[in-house]
């Protein structure tokens, strides 16, 4: 799976789910406007995450909340890899005398890069980033790789389950997608 296909994947399933909560309270268009112009593709996208989270009998409430907690994880996790890897010292935190030989070792267009990440990281500005700011920063991260709002509205496909079942399949989103004469 690759990270920036996953997560554009996660955006658009948010994006439909919006648009499909407003489709239920009968606004035309919103839906239309989100799947774009080429439906088949956004179809494309919502078989992988079904596939990819989802069981036998189509994709969960359980598969949703594993895909959220996933794409968190995995934001965290690269956020938090690229502090402890500039901890020279290896005590857990970074401080200002690493990075400056971090970036003395880096490309130049890095060197910005890591100055933004650690003045980011260091919110009581004493100009370390310690083990409990590192967390932070990941868990911000985390959300930023996949928000709340994102997070709901990814919850939000369950109400394509059309027959109930608590799982929604790639023919309940193709129905609620296509035009009835190309779901199938």
């Amino acid at each position: 799976m690759a990270e920036v296909g996953m997560g554009r994947l996660a955006t658009m399933a948010g994006l439909m789910a919006i648009g499909l909560a407003r489709g239920a309270l009968a606004q035309a268009g919103p839906l239309d406007l989100l799947v774009g112009t080429d439906p088949d593709r956004f179809i494309a996208r919502m078989t992988d995450l079904i596939a990819g989270f989802g069981g036998p009998n189509g994709l969960t409430a359980d598969g949703i909340a594993d895909y959220i907690a996933l794409e968190r994880a995995g934001a965290r996790a690269t956020a938090m890899r690229r502090m402890l890897s500039m901890d020279l010292d290896g005590d857990g935190a970074l401080d200002r005398v690493e990075l400056a030989v971090n970036q003395r070792a880096a490309k130049a267009s890095a060197r910005g890069r890591m100055e933004r990440q650690f003045v980011a990281a260091d919110s009581d500005r004493d100009g370390r980033v310690s083990q409990v700011e590192m967390l932070a920063d990941g868990q911000r991260a985390a959300l930023r790789a996949l928000g709340e709002d994102e997070a709901d509205a990814l919850r939000a496909l369950m109400s394509l389950d059309r027959d109930g079942d608590a799982a929604v399949t790639r023919d309940e989103v193709a129905t609620a997608v296509l035009p009835v004469d190309q779901a199938t």
